[in-house]
C-alpha cells in the first residue's frame, strides 16, 4: 500500500523503536543478572509488580492524549522510554531497578492506544488507518527481530562498557523515535485549557467512562487476545511437559509464528472493510483459535512426527487467528469509539491486552495446562462463544453509533 508522508513517518518511528526494544528484550536480562547483579526471580518479580502497576496508570496515556493531542503524548511516551533505558545504565541495586522499571513499564503500556489515536488523527479514511497500523506491526516485528540479533554483540563480548553502550543505544532509537512521531501531522489536535461549547461538554461528561458495549466488547477482546498468551506461555510449556517433540521445535514455531504474522498482516488487513465484515471478523478469530486450540489437544495424543506437524498446524492457524482478530480490533476500537473520548476509550480497550499478559500466564499454567487435553477443548468451545459473541455486540455499538453519530461504512 501506498503510505502518506505521516504514515511513513510512523512506520519508520516505529521501525526505530522497535530495534531499541529488540536490543533490550535479547540484552536486559544478562545485564541485570551478570553486571547489575541481580537474581532472575528479583528481575522477574520486579517486570510482574510493574506491569500489574502500569495497568491503571495506562490509563492515563488516552486522556492526556484527548487533551494535548496523541502526537505530542506518543513523542512523551517514547522519549520516556529512552530516559529508561539510559537510566538502567546508573542502576546499582533492586529498589534503583525497581524505580526505573515502573517508569519504563508505564510508558510501554500508554504507548499503543496513543499510536492508534495518532492514526485516527493523521487519516481520515478507516480503512487506510487499519493498514498504516497492519504495515507499523509488520515494521515492528521485523525491528523486533533485526534489534534482537544485534544484541549478540553486547552478550558475546559480556563487558560493562557493551552492555551501557547498548543501552545508550536503546535511549537513541527512542529518542529518532519520538522526533519522527512530532513530524506525523494531525487533522484536528486538541489545545490544551481550550474551552468547548455546551452541547460538546455535556457529551464528554457523558462519556468519561465507556458505554456498555464497549466495555462488554473490551471484556470479550481478553479472551479473543488468547492468542498471545498461547504462543508465548502455553506453546512452549505443552511441547517440553506434554508432548515427545523435540525441544527445538519451540523456537522452529516461534520463528514460524514471526514469518507467517510479517506475510499475512497487510493481506488480511485489506478485509477489514465495512462495519459488516469487520465485525463478522471476530466470529473468525474464534473460531480459527478454537482450531488452534484442538490441534494442540491432537498433538498430545500421538508421537513422533505426527505431534509435530499437529503442532504445526496449530501454530499456523494461531497466526492467522492473530492477524484476523489485529486487524478487527484496531479498526473496531477506534471506530466505535467518539472523537472526543478517543484516546480515554482506546486506553481502556488496551487493558484487555494488557490484562491477558498479566492474568493469562496464570490462567494458561493454573487451569488449561494442568487439564490436559480436555483443558484445551474447553478453550476450544469458549473461544468459540467468545468470538459470536463479540460480533454481536460490536454490530449493536455500530448500530448505535450510526442513530448518535455516524460511523463510517
Amino acid at each position: 500500500m501506498k503510505l502518506t508522508a505521516g504514515g511513513r513517518r510512523l512506520a519508520a518511528a516505529a521501525l526505530v523503536q522497535s530495534l531499541g526494544i529488540g536490543l533490550f528484550m535479547a540484552s536486559s536480562m544478562a545485564y541485570f543478572t551478570r553486571q547489575v547483579d541481580l537474581s532472575a526471580n528479583q528481575v522477574g518479580s520486579g517486570l510482574a509488580l510493574a506491569g500489574v502497576v502500569a495497568l491503571g496508570t495506562s490509563l492515563l496515556g488516552g486522556a492526556l492524549a484527548d487533551r494535548y493531542g496523541a502526537r505530542r503524548v506518543l513523542a512523551a511516551v517514547y522519549l520516556g522510554r529512552g530516559v529508561c533505558c539510559a537510566a538502567y545504565v546508573f542502576v546499582t541495586d533492586f529498589w534503583q531497578f525497581m524505580a526505573v522499571t515502573l517508569c519504563a513499564v508505564a510508558c510501554d503500556r500508554a504507548g499503543p492506544p496513543v499510536l492508534q489515536a495518532l492514526v485516527a488523527a493523521a487519516l481520515p479514511e478507516r480503512q487506510e488507518r487499519t493498514r498504516l497500523l497492519a504495515v507499523v506491526n509488520v515494521v515492528r516485528n521485523c525491528g523486533l527481530g533485526a534489534g534482537a540479533m544485534a544484541a549478540g554483540v553486547a552478550l558475546a563480548s559480556d563487558t560493562p562498557a557493551a552492555y551501557r553502550v547498548t543501552l545508550v543505544a536503546i535511549g537513541l532509537a527512542f529518542l529518532g523515535g519520538a522526533v519522527l512521531v512530532l513530524r506525523v501531522p494531525e487533522l484536528a489536535a486538541p489545545t490544551a485549557g481550550a474551552v468547548p461549547d455546551a452541547g460538546a461538554e455535556q457529551q464528554v461528561k457523558s462519556r468519561v467512562v465507556p458505554d456498555a458495549r464497549y466495555l462488554t466488547l473490551t471484556g470479550l477482546n481478553f479472551l479473543l487476545f488468547f492468542f498471545d498468551t498461547m504462543l508465548l506461555v502455553a506453546m512452549p510449556v505443552w511441547i517440553l511437559e506434554h508432548t515427545d517433540a523435540p525441544r527445538a521445535t519451540v523456537s522452529v514455531l516461534f520463528a514460524l509464528n514471526t514469518v507467517l504474522v510479517v506475510a499475512l498482516q497487510i493481506p488480511v488487513s485489506r478485509l477489514a472493510t465495512g462495519q459488516r465484515r469487520t465485525t463478522r471478523m471476530l466470529t473468525w478469530t474464534g473460531a480459527v483459535l478454537a482450531v488452534s486450540s484442538l490441534c494442540f489437544a491432537a498433538s498430545g495424543s500421538v508421537a513422533g512426527g505426527p505431534a509435530v506437524a499437529w503442532l504445526a498446524a496449530a501454530v499456523v492457524t494461531l497466526s492467522l487467528a492473530e492477524v484476523i482478530a489485529n486487524s478487527a480490533v484496531w479498526d473496531l476500537s477506534i471506530a466505535l469509539a467518539p472523537e472526543e473520548q478517543r484516546g480515554r476509550y482506546l486506553s481502556v480497550f488496551n487493558l484487555s491486552v494488557a490484562g491477558q499478559r498479566v492474568l493469562g500466564p496464570v490462567l494458561v499454567t493454573g487451569l488449561l495446562l494442568g487439564s490436559g487435553s480436555l483443558g484445551w477443548v474447553v478453550a476450544a468451545a469458549v473461544l468459540v462463544v467468545a468470538g459470536v459473541a463479540a460480533e454481536r455486540v460490536a454490530r449493536a455499538a455500530g448500530e448505535r453509533m450510526r442513530v448518535e453519530v455516524p460511523v463510517d461504512a
